[in-house]
């Protein structure tokens, strides 16, 4: 089963931060965009998935938002999804947590 999290931020996850950032956590990684750059997954060397992100929405109602999450924060004016399968849980934490800390903001689980 895989995980799903949410990045809420004020900052949208940019493909170079991504990028940058996925170096220093998976170096021997890549990342793979799809969509126009709507969806950006991450893998291993091995290609196995690691982690994959949606792209950042603006938030119009936080309270809605709020709603489908686990102890939110009290704002914040981007949402971000990000899947994380089961078995890369141990390399997609740390990925996830790197893209958190890159804009400034912070992950929840979704309900």
């Amino acid at each position: 089963m895989a995980v799903e999290l949410v990045l809420l931020s004020d900052i949208a996850l940019t493909p170079d931060t991504m990028a940058e950032v996925a170096r220093g956590v998976i170096p021997d990684g890549t990342g793979i965009s799809y969509r126009g750059g709507e969806i950006t997954q991450f893998v291993d060397a091995a290609g196995e998935a690691v982690l994959t992100v949606f792209d950042s929405m603006p938030v119009h109602f936080s309270s809605e938002a709020a709603a489908q999450l686990h102890d939110p924060p009290s704002a914040f004016a981007l949402w971000t999804e990000i899947t994380i399968p089961f078995q890369h849980s141990a390399q997609g934490q740390p990925l996830a947590a790197a893209f958190a800390s890159a804009v400034g903001g912070v992950l929840k689980e979704k309900r």
